[in-house]
């Protein structure tokens, strides 16, 4: 019986990662295996375990109203439990060699299965009625591969175009191709400096109207403390205006600015109070 690619490459490359990582323990084995053809009500026209390496007597029908199953334990050749890494049954048609795997799932506790849903059958099985060989394919990196050919099965469809197999899981992913966005056009030095400069003329002009206009600042001295906290939040709000135009983001900047709104009224206010009640 001819051995389906997919099979030999899953079992040789359990085998291979064995040998090349050193920890190869032991070729894996498969145990308490048994060969399903479910009725739809659950119950089974067809059944017979197998001992490896003997394969099945008969040669069942599966139809889509009897799909197969095969449930199986994963172990050592002294006993051992072992944890696969791949796991599915092969079918290869006889005739065409078109071949499909199903992949074997382990429930939590129970041994691994692997089922032809209707789905399956109709997409992969029944349009390409025949003679099937059937092959479970076991990997493990640390104890190798196997592939146990279970024998064969006839499949009852209605002849048509076949499906695309499902041996994404058995062979090489589509290579994944990257391309980072290209970087942001940003303006010339000489627009950022003139931007800045048109930025700070304000400044510079309330700095030429407040002396036009006679602004005595030596009456500070009279309450220095309340004036110096007063012109130190507002200096403050001015280095908050800046971090924000020179890359802060909006929410942490308006959290900050409500946050020294009420200390920068107060300290205004008593300021301004106090040179009032002084009369400066």
């Amino acid at each position: 019986m001819k051995l389906p690619g997919a099979a030999r490459a899953l079992a040789g490359l359990g085998a291979l990662c064995g040998l090349l990582c050193g920890l190869a323990s032991g070729e894996v084995m498969a145990a308490n295996v048994v060969v399903r053809v479910l009725e739809r009500t659950g119950d089974a026209q067809f059944e017979q375990a197998l001992a490896y390496p003997a394969a099945l007597s008969t040669v069942p029908k599966v139809r889509l109203s009897t799909p197969l199953t095969v449930t199986f334990d994963a172990q050592t050749a002294g006993g051992a439990a072992v944890q696969l890494d791949r796991a599915a049954v092969s079918l290869q048609h006889a005739e065409t060699g078109a071949e499909v795997a199903f992949a074997a799932q382990r429930s939590k506790g129970g041994p691994y299965r692997a089922s032809i849903s209707r789905a399956d059958f109709r997409r992969h099985l029944g349009p390409a009625p025949g003679r099937y060989s059937v092959t479970l394919v076991l990997g493990s990196f640390e104890h190798g591969g196997l592939a146990y050919e279970l024998g064969a099965i006839d499949v009852v469809g209605k002849q048509g175009k076949q499906g695309k197999a499902r041996l994404a899981a058995l062979g090489p992913r589509p290579e994944i191709r990257h391309r980072f966005a290209d970087p942001q056009r940003m303006p010339s030095a000489a627009v950022s400096l003139a931007f800045a400069g048109l930025v700070a003329a304000p400044l510079g002009v309330l700095l030429r109207t407040w002396a036009r206009l006679g602004v005595n600042a030596a009456n500070l001295k009279h309450e220095p403390a309340g004036a110096l906290v007063f012109m130190g939040l507002v200096a403050t709000y001015m280095a908050l205006a800046v971090a924000y135009w020179v890359g802060g983001r909006l929410l942490p900047t308006l959290g900050y600015a409500l946050a020294l709104a009420l200390p920068t009224y107060l300290a205004g206010q008593h300021a301004l109070s106090r040179r009032i009640a002084r009369g400066l």
